[in-house]
């Protein structure tokens, strides 16, 4: 029905959605109770989530083995070794495991950030391009409780107000344990 004009009457019998839905996207109006969904849309997503494997997460893929790290991390004083886990080489599996490699490369200076820096100047790091590589493949691992862990350990160690040596050395357990 594109070009029609669609109505959604909460209890007021208010509200008005108008103009083209377009076939393929998905929107939804929300108001007093009422949801309207692009039908069209809402088949196409449920016709890709029947084909994904039981037991995957979304956007996670087939598993086709396992990731295979590019980096060594070393050991930092205070923090210690740091190890990974076994990362599945699915989308999500590897950007988890990026993620990690990027922490590695980034936590001896971590450490010395925490413990001089204001809140504020570890925020002003934080939003530096040295970060850009690891934000990216956290991005997609919201969405993916397999990956939970890794994502609010990052969260949390690179937040201001959150970041600490306790906030690190959970984020170097969730890489060790891959989750």
């Amino acid at each position: 029905m594109p070009g029609r004009r669609r109505t959604a009457a909460g209890a007021s019998g208010a509200g008005k959605a108008s103009g083209s839905m377009g076939a393929g996207w998905l929107r939804v109006l929300a108001g007093r109770g009422v949801l309207t969904v692009e039908l069209a849309a809402l088949a196409a997503l449920a016709a890709a989530c029947g084909s994904a494997s039981a037991g995957s997460s979304p956007g996670a893929g087939p598993t086709t083995g396992t990731a295979t790290p590019t980096v060594t991390p070393s050991a930092v004083p205070v923090l210690g070794p740091m190890t990974y886990g076994t990362f599945p080489a699915t989308t999500n599996g590897t950007n988890a495991l990026t993620l990690c490699e990027q922490w590695a490369g980034l936590r001896g200076r971590y450490v010395s950030r925490v413990q001089a820096d204001t809140r504020y100047q570890l925020e002003q790091w934080f939003s530096s391009p040295v970060w850009l590589t690891a934000f990216t493949a956290n991005n997609p691992l919201r969405n993916d409780p397999a990956y939970s862990n890794i994502d609010v350990a990052f969260g949390l160690a690179t937040t201001g107000e959150a970041a600490s040596i306790a906030s690190a050395r959970w984020l170097d357990r969730a890489c060790a344990a891959a989750d």
